[in-house]
């Protein structure tokens, strides 16, 4: 039988290239993600062993320790100046705690020596340097490291120098890690150091410093945070003061990521770690003593669970596989049926069905073989070019492919697997008829036989099922219940796409019967065989109905994610002005480009719940306590301010109202100002970064002079609030520009940039990842897709041949060779055109229930509560026309074959 399944390979290898390509993409797939994983393991370990190499132990925090263990373990190594218990264990020179501090780098906006400063810093890490320099990580490429106690040098990466044009001898500002009046402190480069390994630090500028300027940045951070703790502060600043207060906390002690060790001469590393963790435990510290190879394969083991990347390419390859199956299962139908005749002639002439069977099997053991070799050996090449290219970037060496043997084994495994079972259902059926009854058609699944009854009532049963699951999790919040229920559903939707694709396709072709003969034959063609055309849809159907599901679901998370940020920031950007701040700032800022409109906030009294006696100045109108109040244009602050509910947004601005945080839970504010009292209604937002805002015109009534300077003071709030500016940007704004916006609307206004604040990069923020990833996640899909395709082309190229005779005889009755290619476009646009159709209908109903689910709960908080779909028309437009269209360049090849065979050699095909 291995005999007889070589010779069909042989002879009709063109019957199996459709097949073997949908097996290569699968497991070229599957391949990667395998790859994927186990070389971002590898590098991992390759960037943590770098990290940890230049010790000769690691002393780290034990697994599921607590921050407070990294801050013990800080002080037990203690520092240079101040050693710790650590370093009084015998056998060791030196311990070194890895401490971190964070600090912005200012980067020059001129020449070296011209002194001028740009305004802006970016983000670095600080690192201590210790007495023994061997165990810094990083080499020096240039200069050396800080002098002892030197409080005015560092060691930079050279990624930075080179960015920012710095060189040994140059110098530069190190700013606190909080934002602070002062410009930083003046620092000159002592040394360059490589781009450290580390892949905690990977991303961050590196600065390397001396214990006394690393204490130097922290105590002025601490002086910032803590004058801001005692500011009197009301709005939305009041939440800088808690959180400083939390800083200030945080920052008052070390924390120790590990601690690198230098062993004395002679020192027995296993006594040594032995005495380390007793020292460490006599501190009540949880902590592990290990090499550095052994420290980075432990961390390594703990965070290889945590590659996503390579788990998600997984379940795509999951889905594409499973689309491979279904287009293996409906060829190797197609490829029994048209060999009927022989299988039953080899049964008449003595061969089992075992034979016959193991023959069919044999076929698919071999395509499959070939198939998953030439898949794995692309997505090694693959992955392993990834990788080399991603290896030169700077700061990204430690970069290592790595293919395990038993990854590899496992993915050929797996594409052979798949592919002998995909086809055993084609193997059994060529066994379960005799001899003679092999000579006639099968009967396929329809609603008047046995099987297709069964496939109705279950189908029926699964969808019905699925689909309570699915509206009920998406009723009550559950993703769990809501993806299984969509699954359920959708299994239900392929028991039944035997039933309902040929008679939808049926109906699509009256729409081709303008093209006469062709048409109608494409028609009928299309449906003579309903399990075929089942099949073959159903494998277009899994892959389009999950692009339009990710694409509606994406799509309406961008915009549902848009209205919850506007819910709770409703205003862009927000600039505190100097006291003497007024319409000239406002001018200035509304004629940014980038600023689409602009409105100003001038203190206007203080407020306090009605039916309360007066009170300390508090945030937000909470109950018994003082606020201070804002006045505003009515027509500016209906231009700024977005996402408030209905019913708010139309009483925005009215005479008598107070635009007022949710922190307020009055119903009424009793406003105070230099003339009087009044009541004003609460016009309540979602948001809790809102100051209370009133109508200018009744702040002039409570006694309010808009245009005098240092109106802030008049008041009577201590030290008095500054005037504010409220932005709306532009909506086609980019993330990439928001920090030149803010740059130019601080220079507009006379503030520093410490003064524009807003949430604005947030929502950008979440609209870039949600767009990358619809793109990565459509990308990934479309290869289902594209298995899927092929799927159409293959179905067809062998319907063309086993409709040699009568496509023939259709030539020799007048048919032209033109009516023949265009019978089989229309047969092929058909098939795909209502797979895309029905997949983006389907997928359109479970992304609409999957953004329910999840943002429901969020949408209900600001008062919203359904969560509707956006329906991506134009992206499913180009599905269809894809589909439509790839499934007309699926039938170029069949066609034009059936079309060269003149009517004679078909007639006489046996």
């Amino acid at each position: 039988m291995l005999t007889l399944a070589l010779s069909q390979l042989r002879d009709r290898p063109r019957r199996y290239v459709s097949v073997l390509l949908a097996i290569v993409i699968g497991v070229t797939f599957l391949a990667s993600a395998l790859l994927v994983g186990s070389s971002a393991t590898a590098s991992l370990r390759n960037s943590l062993g770098a990290t940890y190499s230049a010790a000769d132990l690691v002393v780290a925090p034990a697994p599921g320790a607590d921050f407070e263990t990294g801050v013990g373990l800080a002080a037990a190594a203690g520092t240079p100046a101040g050693p710790g218990s650590l370093q009084d264990v015998e056998g060791v020179r030196e311990a070194h705690a890895h401490v971190v501090t964070a600090a912005g780098l200012q980067r020059p906006s001129g020449r070296e020596g011209t002194g001028s400063w740009s305004e802006t810093s970016d983000f670095a890490l600080v690192s201590t340097v210790p007495r023994d320099t061997t165990l810094v990580p990083a080499e020096l490429v240039a200069g050396g490291f800080p002098a002892p106690g030197s409080a005015t040098e560092i060691v930079l990466d050279e990624r930075t120098a080179r960015s920012f044009g710095l060189a040994v001898g140059s110098s530069t500002y190190l700013i606190p890690g909080v934002e602070a009046d002062s410009p930083g402190r003046r620092v000159t480069v002592a040394g360059i150091a490589e781009v450290s390994q580390d892949p905690n630090a990977i991303g961050a500028i590196q600065v390397r410093a001396d214990e006394a300027l690393t204490e130097a940045l922290k105590a002025d951070a601490l002086a910032a945070l803590r004058s801001l703790e005692g500011a009197v502060v009301d709005g939305p600043e009041a939440r800088e003061q808690a959180a400083a207060a939390e800083m200030a906390e945080a920052l008052a002690a070390d924390h120790a990521e590990h601690v690198l060790v230098r062993l004395a001469d002679g020192a027995d590393p296993a006594r040594v770690a032995a005495a380390l963790r007793e020292a460490a435990e006599d501190r009540g510290l949880d902590v592990t003593v290990a090499t550095p190879d052994v420290q980075a394969q432990e961390q390594v083991a703990r965070m290889a669970g945590s590659n996503v990347f390579a788990w998600v390419l997984g379940a795509f390859a999951a889905i594409a596989l499973l689309v491979t199956a279904l287009v293996i299962a409906n060829t190797f139908s197609v490829l029994v049926a048209q060999r009927s005749r022989d299988l039953a002639l080899q049964r008449a002439l003595g061969a089992s069905t075992r034979q016959v069977r193991g023959s069919v099997l044999a076929e698919a053991g071999v395509v499959g073989l070939l198939g998953s070799l030439v898949g794995v050996g692309l997505a090694a090449a693959l992955v392993a070019g990834l990788v080399a290219w991603g290896a030169t970037a700077e700061g990204f060496g430690f970069l290592t492919f790595e293919a395990a043997p038993l990854d590899l084994v496992t993915c050929v495994a797996v594409g052979v697997g798949l592919t002998v079972l995909a086809s055993s259902a084609a193997a059994g059926a060529a066994t379960r008829v005799s001899p003679l009854e092999a000579m006639r058609p099968r009967e396929d699944a329809a609603v008047g036989n046995r099987a297709g009854t069964v496939r109705l009532v279950l189908g029926t049963l699964a969808l019905l099922a699925g689909a309570a699951g699915l509206v009920g999790g998406a009723v009550q919040a559950n993703l769990a219940i809501a993806v299984a229920g969509g699954a359920l559903s959708f299994v239900g939707v392929l028991m039944l796409a035997v039933l309902f694709v040929p008679a939808v396709v049926s109906v699509a072709g009256l729409a081709a019967r303008p093209a006469g003969v062709p048409g109608r034959m494409a028609r009928l063609n299309a449906v003579r065989n309903p399990g075929r055309t089942a099949s073959t849809a159903a494998a277009l159907l899994i892959g389009t109905t999950l692009v339009a599901m990710m694409l509606t679901g994406g799509r309406t998370a961008q915009v549902q994610m848009d209205t919850i940020f506007r819910a709770e920031f409703p205003v862009d950007v927000q600039v505190r002005l100097d006291p003497d701040g007024g319409a000239a700032e406002r001018d200035r800022v509304v004629a940014v480009e980038g600023v689409d409109a602009a409105a100003l906030l001038v203190p206007a009294g203080t407020a306090r719940p009605a039916g309360t006696g007066g009170g300390g100045a508090a945030e937000g109108g909470t109950a018994g306590g003082e606020a201070a109040v804002y006045a505003a244009d009515p027509e500016q602050l209906r231009a700024v301010v977005a996402g408030l509910p209905a019913d708010a947004a139309e009483r925005l601005g009215e005479s008598g109202t107070v635009l007022v945080p949710n922190t307020v839970e009055a119903d009424a504010l009793v406003v105070t100002g230099p003339a009087g009292s009044r009541t004003f209604d609460v016009v309540a937002s979602a948001s809790s970064a809102l100051v209370p805002v009133i109508p200018l015109a009744d702040a002039r009534a409570l006694g309010l002079d808009p245009g005098a300077a240092g109106a802030g003071a008049s008041v009577g709030l201590p030290e008095g609030p500054a005037p504010q500016l409220w932005l709306r940007a532009d909506e086609g704004l980019a993330l990439d520009a928001l920090q030149e916006l803010n740059t130019e609307v601080a220079q507009a206004a006379g503030v520093t940039q410490d003064s524009v604040s807003g949430e604005l990069a947030l929502r950008l923020l979440f609209t870039v990842v949600i767009d990358g990833m619809l793109m990565v996640v459509t990308a990934l899909l479309a290869v289902s897709v594209l298995i899927a395709l092929v799927g159409v082309a293959n179905t067809l190229s062998l319907s063309a041949i086993e409709r040699s005779r009568e496509n023939s005889l259709m030539r020799a009755l007048g048919l032209t060779r033109g009516g023949l290619r265009g019978m089989l476009a229309l047969e092929a646009v058909l098939v795909s055109g209502v797979a895309a159709l029905v997949g983006c209908v389907l997928g359109t109903v479970y992304g609409g229930f999957g953004a329910h689910t999840v943002f429901g709960p969020m949408a209900a908080g600001i008062g919203q509560p359904v969560v509707w779909p956006v329906v991506p028309w134009p992206e499913l437009a180009l599905i269809v026309v894809v589909s439509v269209a790839a499934g007309l360049l699926a039938s170029v090849a069949p066609s034009r074959r059936a079309a060269r065979l003149s009517p004679v050699q078909g007639l006489a095909t046996a």
